[in-house]
């Protein structure tokens, strides 16, 4: 365990790259759903894209945070990305459905040529 999240974000051209370091507990929560106002920050069918690339330890706190974060994007008709996550939290996100909700690509350079 790394310790609390920190996120750097990078602008994309119909969205936002959100880096994220750290581990993903509930403490994600407050950085990921209540400091943000998604559907008044980005307009529908914007793109929010997960890395994942730096994040060691997920809880089950944190898949919780993910889930609600998903429910709240495909309200506002914004498009859920990640990539960088590793094999095992790969496998948590589809026996729990995430995959439903999150499209996931192995890195950030197969995932932009995807968007491209």
């Amino acid at each position: 365990m790394n310790g609390e999240l920190v996120i750097e974000e990078r602008a994309i051209a119909g969205g936002v790259i959100l880096d994220m370091k750290g581990d993903l507990t509930k403490d994600a929560e407050g950085i990921l759903l209540h400091q943000r106002k998604w559907a008044e920050e980005y307009s529908e069918e914007a793109r929010v894209i997960l890395n994942f690339s730096k994040v060691e330890y997920i809880n089950s706190a944190g898949i919780a945070v993910l889930i609600r974060l998903a429910q709240t994007v495909k309200k506002a008709s914004i498009t859920l990305y990640a990539f960088g996550i590793n094999t095992h939290y790969q496998k948590m996100f589809r026996l729990i459905g995430l995959t439903e909700f999150i499209m996931i690509y192995p890195d950030e350079y197969s995932l932009m040529q995807r968007l491209r």
